[in-house]
């Protein structure tokens, strides 16, 4: 029997504490540049151009890395991986700092980036592996703590900038990589053993397919490339036929054969498309049409953050149950009803904007539980790694998706309108695709 089966095994205390610490880094690395993001453009004496590397390339480093490191989680174990992601952030926290020009930030962002996506679908592995039957628990705990991240991150960024540089930012995770890695250490036994006793063949011409896809795709959303369109979609088919040719893929193509599975991913794709259009319109349209300044637009995210926060251990809970298409099928209803919130008072009381950014809040911390434990079930457990992975990839994309509609809004004649509307139909599809979903999904062990 594959050892990430068990149940139950023996933890100390510092178990959980890890693996939230360790799951933060990525959202906090987010969430902490974001306020200083000028103030880098006048280090490097950079145009408004040095922005979308900053972000796009801890994107795309994320995105390409998380399913790629948790398989290989899955190959080799999951505690070697994290580690080893532990280590680039320390290294790039200790190196970035030192950086003085924009290409060499950049490509410290995109370790930094690689670092955090080894660490957390080994996480998540790591949980199946030793406290299975607290996964939801801790699923619903790691979203609060995403919350709590996406929240105290800006105004921590900005104040360990203002008093010691934009360097601070990097150097914050100097001691939350120590703390985390002397946690693990001590609540579960070393062990040289993989997480799986599946000995696959490496999938490195999958991996490489799976890189240009992603380059094609961030190519053919910041430019509008058809060059790039097309040559993807080539990638793309052909990434299909080699994937399925596969027995141990990097992107596991025939999981998507199940109709539970795939409509679970368009959800997590579309929901996430949402929330990140709502996240960076919302403050635009603050602060252009109502005039806000950035400082009362950032307390009016907060509302979204601290629902999130609060509202995550919710998510643990219904994850708990045998339910599946109710919890989703209800946070996609109260997708629905805050995009109409926004798209019919718009020009109303901040009171409506707040109330439609709590409903967006409690939506996601229900969605992000319950679809990553829904991946879980639906992957064989020893792809857990694998799984968590494509559900981060999935993530990134519906996040990436939603700058390129976001732009196309911010081009058009009546941009609200294109904003709103965008919103409203994508959070009517995920709940009309949660119709399909299994009323309940049991654990598979083979696909």
């Amino acid at each position: 029997m594959d050892s990430s089966r068990e149940t139950a095994r023996p933890v100390r205390w510092g178990f959980t504490p890890s693996i939230l610490m360790a799951v933060v880094l990525n959202p906090l690395n987010s969430a902490t540049i974001s306020v200083g993001l000028t103030i880098l453009l006048r280090a490097f004496h950079s145009s408004s151009e040095g922005i979308t590397w900053i972000v796009s390339g801890y994107y795309l480093g994320s995105a390409v890395a998380q399913p790629i490191m948790g398989r290989l989680g899955d190959r080799f174990g999951y505690r070697r991986f994290f580690y080893w992601g532990l280590t680039l952030v320390l290294i790039t926290a200790i190196l970035a700092p030192l950086s003085h020009q924009l290409w060499v930030f950049v490509g410290w962002r995109v370790v930094q980036a690689i670092g955090t996506s080894m660490v957390y679908p080994n996480a998540i592995g790591l949980v199946r592996q030793w406290q299975t039957k607290r996964l939801p628990t801790i699923l619903g705990w790691i979203g609060m703590a995403a919350g709590i991240a996406l929240a105290v991150g800006p105004p921590v960024g900005g104040l360990l900038i203002a008093h010691f540089g934009w360097q601070a930012i990097f150097w914050l995770n100097i001691p939350i990589a120590i703390a985390t890695g002397l946690l693990l250490a001590i609540s579960i036994p070393h062990t040289t053993r993989p997480s799986s006793s599946v000995k696959p063949h490496e999938d490195v011409l999958g991996s490489v397919l799976f890189v240009l896809l992603m380059l094609a795709f961030l190519q053919a959303t910041n430019k509008a490339s058809v060059v790039a369109s097309l040559g993807g979609l080539m990638i793309l088919v052909v990434l299909i036929v080699a994937e399925k040719r596969h027995d141990y893929p990097t992107i596991p193509v025939r999981w998507f054969l199940r109709r539970a599975f795939t409509l679970a991913a368009l959800i997590t794709l579309l929901t996430n498309l949402v929330m990140y259009l709502a996240l960076y319109g919302i403050p635009i349209f603050l602060e252009t049409d109502r005039h806000l300044s950035v400082s009362m637009s950032g307390f009016m995210l907060l509302l979204f953050a601290a629902t999130l926060a609060v509202a995550s251990p919710l998510g643990g809970y219904l994850a708990r149950s045998q339910s599946r298409r109710s919890p989703i099928l209800l946070s996609s209803i109260l997708l629905v009803a805050a995009s109409l919130i926004l798209w019919s008072q718009s020009w109303a009381s901040l009171i409506w904007i707040g109330l439609s950014l709590v409903l967006l809040g409690l939506s996601f911390a229900v969605t992000n539980v319950v679809l990553q434990q829904m991946f879980l079930e639906l992957a064989p457990a020893h792809q857990s790694g694998t799984a968590s992975g494509l559900y981060s990839l999935l993530r990134y994309v519906g996040t990436i998706a939603s700058s390129v509609v976001l732009a196309q809004a911010f081009e058009a004649t009546h941009t609200l309108v294109v904003l709103f509307v965008a919103l409203t139909m994508a959070s009517a599809l995920s709940g009309i695709l949660s119709v399909g979903l299994p009323v309940k999904t049991k654990r598979t062990e083979t696909l």
